[in-house]
């Protein structure tokens, strides 16, 4: 089962990529249909996305926004019970201005449940997520 969550994990960042750049679908296939979603801009707001159609709209939103936004997760650690913290960084780069942002120590927390993630927390700070992980 871990080392499951890990790979459903992996998939998850590897289809928000495609969802952003290309607009395919293959994000929502892997969020659990009552996912609660807390990108790192929802977290500056005080916001939690619920549903998969709430987080369609959010990538929507952010494709219109961004000329550019990737994840790059490097270390996967399973956490046990379907947690599963990621650590890596991201990129951005905005539309108006193109001013391009770099967080080298973003962090991520998920909560997988067969095939699906639950739920997903992001964090620009690794010491933030470590904690939030009890590591």
């Amino acid at each position: 089962m871990s080392q499951d969550a890990v790979e459903v994990a992996r998939r998850a960042f590897e289809a928000f990529n495609l969802a952003f750049a290309e607009g395919a679908d293959d994000l929502y296939e892997v969020l659990d249909p009552d996912v609660e979603w807390i990108p790192v801009m929802a977290v500056l707001e005080g916001r939690t996305y619920r549903g998969t159609e709430e987080v369609r709209r959010w990538v929507a939103e952010l494709r219109q926004d961004w000329a550019a936004f990737e994840v790059k997760p490097e270390q996967f650690r399973d956490l046990g019970e379907g947690r599963v913290l990621a650590l890596g960084s991201w990129r951005a780069q905005g539309r108006r201005g193109a001013v391009p942002l770099d967080f080298p120590q973003a962090g991520w927390l998920l909560q997988i449940r067969g095939e699906r993630v639950t739920r997903l927390r992001a964090y620009t700070n690794r010491g933030e997520a470590l904690e939030a992980a009890g590591l």
